[in-house]
């Protein structure tokens, strides 16, 4: 048994042991399921390399694993009809249907890597269209918040004008102080009595309203310093959310964008419709090959071999006696 052949039966899942003694015709269908299976092989991973190179954005080494599971999904499906026995129209519909799936799949992603400079040109002016969204909404935001710390920053300079305008008129303000002191005094009737006597101290201290001004004009710096930041803001709105709706482009935008280009181009609708198609039909080809073709010898085998087991088993049950408990 030469080397394709033990590739063959590991990758399809045949038995080596059973085939060796089976004919040549039995070897060319493993061969027909085996170049089948390298075919969806090679395109399958493939496909999966440029999902996730494109739309996850992996690094290769990890497009490679992502390749791996794609490749593993495909030899699972196609083992479910090669190790098939029995020809049945649910099994065909069944593989139909995933069969449907995964050439829409394939062809989606695959087309995006080819259509992808295409994309890239359709999504510049959806890009655009966000970004003239996404600016006036954000302007609109900025505008509101310059006009709140322009009122506030109104407000305040209005009320250290009228600070300023008392300051100046009276920079200082006398001050009262009173202290009281306790003097004890013998009563003529000989009874001690403590008296109070409070004192009244004057002194010329800066206006209080010095204070309150210094604390405003603090405040008005913080918030002409938010207004500067606000109008950085405003000038450079329109570039950020460029930025922002570029780094940003999901999977579904660019099947959005595939889809416009598709219905809109005759050509790359062809093109897609050919390449659906041609997977579609790659798809179907190990289960219409395992439907059209005869019965070989090794899966013949592989009946026969059920049967005489299932004959001894059932030879084997009936000479066994139930002994009463």
């Amino acid at each position: 048994m030469n080397w394709w052949t033990k590739f063959g039966c590991k990758l399809t899942g045949w038995s080596s042991t059973v085939l060796s003694q089976c004919s040549e015709a039995s070897k060319c269908q493993l061969s027909k399921y085996t170049s089948a299976l390298l075919i969806l092989i090679l395109i399958w991973g493939v496909t999966g390399f440029c999902f996730a190179q494109r739309n996850i954005g992996l690094p290769w080494w990890a497009c490679c694993f992502v390749a791996l599971f794609f490749i593993t999904i495909v030899i699972m499906i196609e083992r479910q009809i090669i190790l098939t026995s029995e020809k049945t129209f649910s099994m065909v519909a069944f593989r139909a249907a995933i069969a449907l799936v995964m050439a829409v799949i394939g062809s989606t992603i695959f087309d995006q890597t080819i259509f992808g400079k295409d994309i890239d040109k359709q999504m510049t002016n959806t890009i655009e269209e966000q970004v003239v969204d996404l600016t006036n909404q954000r302007v609109r935001i900025i505008d509101e918040k310059l006009t709140s710390l322009h009122l506030e920053i109104d407000s305040i300079d209005n009320i250290n004008a009228e600070l300023q305008a008392d300051i100046n008129a009276n920079p200082f303000v006398t001050q009262k102080s009173v202290t009281t002191s306790q003097e004890k005094l013998v009563m003529p009737n000989g009874q001690i009595k403590t008296v109070s006597n409070p004192s009244v101290t004057t002194a010329q201290v800066v206006n209080p309203k010095q204070a309150t001004l210094e604390t405003n004009n603090r405040n008005l710096e913080m918030l002409r310093e938010q207004e500067q930041n606000w109008m950085q803001k405003k000038q450079t709105v329109e570039e950020d959310a460029r930025k922002e709706c570029r780094a940003s482009v999901g999977f579904l935008e660019e099947l959005e964008a595939m889809w416009t280009i598709i219905t809109t181009r005759k050509l790359a609708g062809a093109f897609y419709m050919v390449f659906f198609i041609l997977l579609m039909s790659l798809e179907m080809f190990v289960v219409v090959s395992k439907m059209v073709d005869k019965e070989c010898d090794y899966e013949a085998a592989l009946k026969g071999a059920q049967k005489v087991r299932i004959a001894q088993f059932s030879n084997a049950f009936n000479r066994v006696k139930i002994q009463p408990v």
